[in-house]
């Protein structure tokens, strides 16, 4: 498998981890109507984003066993 599409599986993870932890994790302290809601969602998918990328991204190539060397077009 390519090392660019591991990277975009990475990512779609990623982004459905922190949409459902910013959407739940805020509204377990706020409520849907408040007008800090959207503002503290945005901050807790950005952390958890940032958080959990690189360990799936990690974990998904020693899994796949995937080379970053092998996927460039390196024409020597």
């Amino acid at each position: 498998m390519n090392y660019n599409i591991v990277v975009i599986i990475s990512i779609i993870i990623c982004a459905i981890i922190s949409l459902l932890l910013s959407y739940y994790g805020v509204l377990l302290l706020l409520d849907e109507n408040s007008n800090l809601f959207k503002i503290s969602q945005l901050v807790i998918a950005i952390v958890s984003m940032t958080t959990f990328y690189a360990p799936i991204k990690h974990l998904l190539l020693k899994y796949m066993n995937v080379d970053k060397s092998e996927s460039e077009n390196i024409n020597d």
